[in-house]
């Protein structure tokens, strides 16, 4: 520790270059362990680069070790100095008797990284690749993608040895290191350059139950990228690697599950697939027992990459995901996104009693995402409609002031109602919502209170003024809550003529004039069809929203063929983030998948609903013109439960009792 003095005397430089070039053995390498404490805490040595490479001559290895760690640190400063060491290293190569110097030598060579010394180490690579051994040959060919990387133009004579080597070599450690430095080219490359084949398989699977635990992550994760030739290859591969779900390591389990679930989709007996996925789902619950949140947060978001293309994988296992009051939040709000993803008819109520817990959370953000799962549930299922709806109500009704839970109630409420506009009616829901449309202060939650305003007018006492209120803020409104006012301040004057008239000329003037053009060009289109003929604008504007179709979509994030590439690369940074590889790292060129059919396995209940999904809208299409009449029996009816300032006109195509507008402006 003396040689990391913050004050070196002056002239120790020249007091290093005698040392250096002292006869004395003992001197010269305590003055080389001087050189290397000074480039240790940034001192400039690289003056002292000729008389250090001249202690190469001597065969002690500490020395070696210290003067390769100097000439990697300076060899990029002074290239052409450094090409004086290359006969000293071909030196430790191919006359050392001790593997540790010539692996040493192969070692700091690669790491020169200067492409003009490149074309002086490819033949002393190629003899560590063939070298007697094993820990020579595993330092060799993790020299050779650094190699590429600086100059891959001299590289294919090492690509054709290193295959070569894949099918001859028997060493697990040095197979295992072998198809990691494969790997990292082709990533590199984008090109393909391991060729398996049976026997190369079999060795790899040999290897597995030999090799350390990063050595069998090496070879899963490149199994995980390999597609088996037939159904009876896959079961053989998945039986080799069912012994590593019960493995200490987790990232060695979480590779097995990875080469598992990969080939399911070569599987012929639905038997087997179902079994393997019971077997799967316990492995995966288990690493979610470990305390180390980290973990168990890279667990949970590739659980629900894993959902998306196994559904049926947790269906039975939905209290796993339940919250604990001691975890952090970024854990929570994983997994209820893992619950809305697992929830079905037959356990939402049990996911429902968990979400109305969460409703007493005291962080808002935390809240509001259980809002919005208990929204997402309701707009899926149809039984879960109506509990989810009750539990909503029951949280707006001790809302007392305008907090980021409100604002994501008043947006799913919103699309609950576009899903089924009679639950409105439900626990008065409509009644309830309204006393607090208020609290709206977010420009989704301000536009889904206008939409309900004017969608549920000829129920909401005094909603001509409540419009008012909303136009007469026009302009400083966001563009969204704009468009829907016009909308909405349209829907009221269709039936409500006779009030909204002058209603419907201020937001007219106020919005022709609009800098955006969206809101200028709806403005236009409303003042030109509502003065022409209304019975066009009711066709457009008042029209039963039924079911949202959107969501669906947002429970698959990726499209079919990008899961695939994403599952096949679970457990690393880009799966972190959801994304690809090639979309988080530029410079990774990604390999398309020749898979042609990918299966997505849903429960039996699910591909019912698919395979009846024909039927339902058939049924759904007879059913709507009843439902029409039945509404506007029940509107009447309702009008009398309410105090309105005016009742609803059901006929509209009458246009001399309605005002011309272009006349009004």
């Amino acid at each position: 520790m003396a040689y990391f003095g913050n004050n070196p005397q002056r002239g120790e430089l020249q007091e290093l270059y005698a040392d250096l070039n002292d006869l004395n053995f003992e001197k010269k390498k305590e003055a080389v362990k001087k050189v290397i404490a000074y480039m240790t805490v940034g001192k400039d040595v690289s003056d002292l680069f000729q008389s250090v490479i001249k202690c190469l001559e001597f065969n002690d290895i500490e020395m070696k070790k210290l003067i390769y760690l100097y000439i990697v640190n300076y060899s990029r400063q002074k290239p052409d100095d450094a090409i004086m060491v290359i006969q000293n290293f071909r030196k430790d190569v191919r006359k050392s008797e001790n593997p540790l110097v010539r692996a040493l030598a192969i070692r700091t060579f690669g790491c020169l990284r200067v492409p003009k010394l490149n074309e002086y180490l490819i033949e002393p690579l190629k003899d560590c690749i063939l070298d007697d051994d094993p820990y020579v040959r595993k330092t060799a060919v993790l020299c050779v993608p650094k190699v590429y990387e600086v100059s891959p133009d001299i590289c294919p004579p090492l690509l054709e040895l290193l295959q070569k080597l894949l099918e001859k070599e028997s060493n697990a450690l040095v197979l295992a290191n072998l198809i990691q430095s494969m790997r990292e080219i082709e990533v590199v490359s984008g090109k393909q350059i391991i060729n398996l084949n049976q026997k190369i398989i079999q060795k790899l699977l040999l290897a597995v139950d030999e090799c350390i635990e990063w050595g069998q992550i090496f070879i899963l994760d490149y199994l995980a990228t390999y597609n088996p030739q037939d159904s009876k290859q896959a079961e053989v591969i998945i039986e080799r690697t069912l012994p590593r779900l019960s493995h200490i390591n987790p990232t060695v389990t979480f590779c097995a599950v990875k080469v598992i679930l990969k080939y399911l989709d070569f599987l012929d007996n639905g038997d087997l697939v179902k079994n393997l996925c019971k077997k799967v789902a316990p492995s995966l619950i288990s690493l979610l027992s470990w305390n180390q949140p980290e973990v168990q947060y890279t667990i949970l978001r590739n659980i629900s990459l894993i959902l998306q293309k196994f559904p049926i994988l947790f269906e039975n296992e939905v209290k796993v995901f339940f919250c604990s009051f001691n975890e952090p939040y970024y854990i929570k709000y994983e997994k209820l996104d893992i619950m809305v993803r697992i929830c079905d008819s037959k356990n939402f109520g049990q996911v429902l009693n968990e979400l109305l817990i969460y409703l007493n959370e005291a962080d808002p953000h935390f809240v509001r995402k259980t809002i919005k799962s208990i929204g997402k549930i309701a707009i899926t299922y149809d039984k879960a409609i109506d509990k989810a709806v009750s539990i909503l109500v029951e949280f707006a009704k001790n809302v007392q002031q305008p907090t980021e839970p409100v604002q994501e109630l008043l947006i799913q409420m919103q699309l609950i109602y576009k899903k089924n506009k009679s639950m409105y009616k439900h626990e008065d829901s409509l009644k309830i919502i309204y006393s607090i449309i208020d609290y709206a202060n977010e420009p989704e939650s301000k536009s889904a209170c206008a939409w309900i305003v004017g969608e549920f007018g000829e129920f909401i006492p005094k909603s001509a003024e409540k419009m008012k209120e909303y136009i007469d803020n026009f302009q400083m409104e966001d563009r969204l809550v704009q468009l829907q006012l016009l909308t909405s301040a349209v829907q009221l004057y269709l039936k409500y003529p006779s009030q909204c008239s002058i209603l419907i000329q201020q937001l007219i003037t106020s919005a022709k004039d609009s800098f955006n053009p969206d809101v200028r060009d709806r403005t236009y289109i409303y003042w030109r069809l509502l003065s022409t003929d209304p019975e066009i604008v009711k066709t457009l504007v008042c029209f039963n929203s039924g079911a949202v179709q959107n969501f669906s979509k947002d429970l698959r994030l990726w499209e079919t063929q990008d899961l695939v590439v994403a599952l096949e690369n679970m457990g690393s940074i880009s799966n972190l983030f959801h994304k690809l590889p090639h979309q988080l790292y530029k410079n990774i060129k990604i390999k398309i998948n020749n898979q042609q059919d990918v299966k997505i396995y849903k429960g039996e209940e699910k591909q019912e609903k698919q395979e009846n999904q024909v039927q339902a809208q058939q049924s759904e299409n007879q059913q709507n013109n009843k439902q029409e009449q039945q509404q506007q029996q029940q509107q009447q009816q309702d009008i009398d439960l309410l105090s309105f300032d005016d009742p609803p006109v059901n006929n509209i195509s009458n246009n001399s009792n309605k005002p011309n507008l272009f006349e009004l402006i």
